[in-house]
């Protein structure tokens, strides 16, 4: 393992990777707890809702970050 800034080797992920992990379309629904068509629902209803990202014509996802934040406010957090 190193130290300081650097990157760890192992399981541990750097602040900077996490808030980059993004989930597919059946993760984030899985993630959520719930379907993936609530999870479209949502995102065409729900201002609020984070928005996908799409990387190709087939291949989309959400930051979990963005997730994260919406269920906290969701739950009032």
């Amino acid at each position: 393992m190193t130290k300081g800034n650097n990157m760890t080797k192992g399981n541990n992920m750097t602040i900077l990777e996490t808030q980059a992990q993004v989930l597919r379309l059946k993760e984030a629904a899985a993630y959520c707890g719930f379907s993936t068509t609530t999870l479209w629902r949502l995102e065409k209803s729900d201002p609020l809702f984070p928005k996908k990202i799409r990387f190709s014509t087939h291949v989309c996802g959400f930051r979990k970050a963005d997730l994260d934040r919406y269920l906290l406010e969701k739950v009032g957090g």
